[in-house]
């Protein structure tokens, strides 16, 4: 049978091939449902270009059109944008930008620029207290793990790249506080096996490098970055979760202190480490409960699953905060974080001498009082149910308290109480239950 069908499948690829070969290069080049203004650039380009082009599309972020039709140069009328590439070139520079402005009503071609890679990832506009708006371009290399960043001003109908800065991790934040962007950056120093943490902001009015150091050696990749207030002194930092190839978590911090940067030096992998699993969630830094400072977690087994395979432990959340300018690491409170990393539970005050024993069901988790010197289970505290849109019926009762539904999951959560002492009330309870 398979024999009789696949001439037949043969025969309409054939077809439908030749009823596209029709149609002409350009045509197949050419850019779908352009508006009126696009329309007007993209003919403005292939005038300039004298020949066939392809369109490039960033792959992510804001603008996700080919073509970016801003004012540039805070001069009156807009510039345009186009990101392109020419077909047959085999020297590297295919990728190209053209910068477009408009001349007695008519769009012209003013600039072409080669790009700095072979895709482009991303584009952003922004303020990074140098005078001028900066153009942000995220080009991706042929090797995935690479990229470049460039910014760039405009002016003059010309554009001058500030900095081309090739890393493997790039982002915007405020890493002073002081309400204008700075760039942050990670790159892979090739020949020492080195990696390098930046920032980069204004400094004279120019933008300059104003920090960097050495993360963590070992590292396979970031997977998170967070910037905002350390302790309540007001204090910054800049805290980088990145991942191990064991599946393991850390996290290093940069502090600024009002007058520059540095690494916090008394993070370390050995304290900050997090492991994760079907039962551990990945859990990045942040401000856990609530107070506007960042936490830094770490995993501590729960009793009875220590001696357990890493895959099969059922992990405590351990935040911490940074103190006295990143020199001193403090425990702030204990955690359970859901299985599906849709809420935290922060464990009450009362909490504070006991080591609490949990238990993991389908739907619920279960938290008992633990005695650490005999090794036994005591009275039950607290019951944890999760329930999945369209099994909630039973758990709307007085006999349960609901907590609310994740907007991650769609889960909703409900808890029963007992009559221990360690039990919470219901309003603390609440204050302690937060859903992601």
């Amino acid at each position: 049978m398979k024999n009789r069908i696949l001439p037949v499948l043969t025969a309409a690829l054939v077809l439908m091939l030749s009823s596209c070969s029709s149609a002409s290069v350009e045509e197949l080049l050419s850019p779908p449902r352009l508006d009126g203004e696009q329309s007007d650039i993209y003919d403005a380009l292939k005038t300039f270009t004298n020949g066939d082009i392809i369109l490039k599309y960033p792959r992510s972020g804001q603008y996700r059109s080919a073509f970016v039709v801003r004012n540039l140069d805070n001069e009156p009328t807009d510039e345009s944008i186009v990101f392109y590439e020419m077909p047959n070139v085999s020297d590297g520079s295919s990728l190209r930008l053209n910068f477009l402005d408009k001349r007695d009503g008519k769009w012209v071609s003013v600039y072409d620029l080669a790009a700095s890679g072979s895709e482009v990832e991303s584009v952003l506009f922004e303020d990074l207290g140098i005078g001028s708006t900066a153009m942000i371009v995220n080009y991706l290399m042929q090797s995935a793990s690479d990229r470049y960043t460039s910014i760039m001003t405009y002016s003059d109908s010309a554009p001058q790249e500030l900095m081309n800065i090739r890393n493997i991790y790039m982002d915007i934040l405020d890493a002073d506080g002081n309400e204008v962007s700075d760039i942050f950056a990670v790159t892979n120093e090739r020949s020492s096996g080195i990696t390098m943490a930046s920032i980069y902001g204004e400094r004279d009015g120019e933008l300059a490098r104003l920090f960097t150091a050495p993360l963590n050696s070992g590292f396979a990749g970031i997977r998170n970055v967070i910037c905002g207030a350390c302790d309540e002194n007001g204090t910054r930092s800049v805290a980088v979760d990145y991942a191990f190839s064991d599946g393991s978590f850390g996290t290093d911090a940069i502090i600024y202190n009002g007058k520059y940067f540095y690494l916090a030096p008394v993070l370390n992998p050995d304290i900050t480490i997090r492991n994760s699993n079907s039962y551990t969630p990945y859990i990045s830094s942040k401000d856990a409960d609530g107070d506007g400072c960042i936490e830094i977690p770490a995993t501590v087994p729960f009793p009875d699953y220590a001696d357990l395979p890493l895959s099969e432990q059922v992990n405590m959340t351990v935040w911490h905060s940074l103190e006295r300018g990143g020199t001193k690491f403090t425990q702030k409170f204990r955690s359970f974080v859901g299985t599906k990393g849709d809420y935290i539970f922060l464990f009450p005050e009362n909490w504070g001498g006991v080591t609490a024993s949990v238990s993991i069901s389908e739907s619920s988790v279960v938290f008992n009082r633990y005695d650490t010197i005999s090794n036994i289970k005591g009275e039950e505290m607290i019951r944890i149910y999760g329930a999945a849109e369209g099994n909630t019926g039973k758990y709307e009762t007085d006999k349960y308290i609901s907590l609310g539904k994740s907007d991650i999951t769609g889960y909703s959560y409900y808890a029963a109480l007992t009559n221990s002492p360690l039990s919470p009330d219901e309003e603390t309870l609440r204050s302690l239950f937060m859903l992601q």
